[in-house]
């Protein structure tokens, strides 16, 4: 059965039970194209940053395991 697509307002969202709300939000997340978010000017400089340290000397720094087994020890 084709369900028909209407416009809710603001209440009507807040009124939906928890689980409709959360295909809502589902429903949106998956409709944005990750190469259309923005990047703020600090971040795009950090990641140049990051690079060009990584280009000069690729064995500085930690790998993705070490920075994980620091951050999530065993227990």
């Amino acid at each position: 059965m084709e369900m028909m697509a209407r416009t809710l307002s603001k209440d009507e969202i807040f009124e939906l039970p928890v689980e409709e709300r959360l295909h809502l939000i589902e429903t949106l997340w998956d409709s944005i194209d990750t190469n259309e978010l923005p990047l703020p000017e600090s971040h795009r400089r950090a990641l140049d940053d990051s690079l060009s340290d990584y280009a000069r000397d690729p064995e500085e720094g930690s790998s993705w395991a070490q920075v994980r087994d620091e951050l999530f020890p065993k227990r």
